[in-house]
């Protein structure tokens, strides 16, 4: 399809969490030509599957202010805002992706920064978007509560997982967690419920950047922000993979965990129970109890614990990055007519 598309970049700036994953493997598949432009304040050192794409930096220290300067300024048939916020002053055909409403629904649980550059701007950009894409249905309810929205305006364009996820060998001998590591991802909860294990129990890694909020005793390993390969090896590795977050626009770990053969400890927030209802251990948000009895159980069930992994191989083959590059695909070349 000839299609010039530009994408607001700044989600892949720094190490990829949640947006940049989504951003990229969405840029990777994006049927048009030619590629898209990716554009950002400041380079992208991590360009691994986008190297087919276009790229444009102009240096500026803070992001909010390219946005609404420099990137307003750039011409093109769509642009694709995948941080949920558009430069206001631009009038080019714009589609936004929403991961999640928490700055505004639970704006304690974030910092400052994060507040000003999204709250300020995402009601306006809200309206001026032609479409908008919605990583859940979870997101697509939130947003249609809170802001005067017309539902045709809304696409479900879901996370997904690829082939390179897959069933591998590993020592099978540690819970693990992948994610930022703060408070609203639930961490407290997971240590607390790991010291409530009767030893001798499995060591506890917590794989990821250090976010703001929470403190990590010495007893817990934490390996910081790993590369994609390193993080396969982690989740082949694991016993289970608990994630006890509080809240979700989707949460992708605990996908790929499944996608790898290791079995899933989590909360039904965001998409969640969706692709993981029936193939994982769901546990109620902030149980501790709860969640300590989950990770006994499968510590102590090997066939539960290979049924599970065998439900969320299936599961994850569901939910494929192509598909919704597709989707994408099709929304902005909706709003360029």
């Amino acid at each position: 399809m000839q299609l010039e598309v530009v994408i607001d970049g700044r989600p892949l700036v720094g190490n990829r969490t949640g947006i940049g994953v989504h951003t990229a493997e969405i840029a990777r598949r994006l049927a048009v030509e030619p590629p898209p432009l990716v554009a950002s304040h400041a380079p992208i050192d991590d360009r691994s599957g986008i190297e087919n794409c276009r790229f444009r930096v102009d240096p500026i220290p803070l992001g909010v202010l390219w946005q609404q300067t420099v990137l307003a300024r750039m011409k093109s048939d769509v642009l694709w805002c995948p941080h949920g916020t558009l430069p206001l002053a631009s009038r080019v055909p714009a589609v936004i992706t929403m991961h999640d409403l928490t700055t505004i629904t639970m704006p304690l649980r974030h910092e400052v920064k994060t507040l000003l550059s999204f709250n300020l701007f995402v009601g306006r950009s809200i309206d001026r978007a032609k479409k908008i894409a919605c990583v859940s249905r979870t997101v697509a309810d939130d947003l249609l509560r809170g802001f005067a929205v017309a539902p045709s305006k809304i696409e479900i364009v879901p996370n997904g997982v690829d082939e390179f996820f897959s069933p591998g060998i590993g020592s099978r001998d540690y819970l693990l967690y992948a994610g930022t590591l703060e408070p609203r991802k639930g961490i407290g909860d997971l240590i607390a419920a790991w010291r409530m294990l009767r030893a001798p129990r499995p060591r506890l890694v917590l794989c990821g950047d250090k976010g703001w909020g929470t403190h990590i005793p010495n007893d817990v390993e934490v390996t910081g922000y790993v590369s994609r390969e390193r993080l396969r090896v982690l989740y082949r590795g694991a016993l289970a993979f608990v994630y006890p977050s509080h809240h979700e626009g989707f949460g992708i770990p605990p996908l790929e965990a499944m996608a790898c053969g290791t079995p899933v400890i989590a909360t039904p927030v965001g998409a969640i129970p969706d692709y993981a209802g029936g193939a994982a251990l769901l546990v109620p948000i902030g149980d501790r109890g709860a969640l300590r009895n989950a990770m006994a159980a499968l510590i102590a069930d090997r066939g539960r614990r290979d049924e599970l992994a065998a439900r969320g191989v299936e599961r994850a083959a569901h939910y494929r990055w192509d598909a919704s590059a597709r989707l994408m695909t099709d929304l902005v070349a909706e709003a360029s007519r």
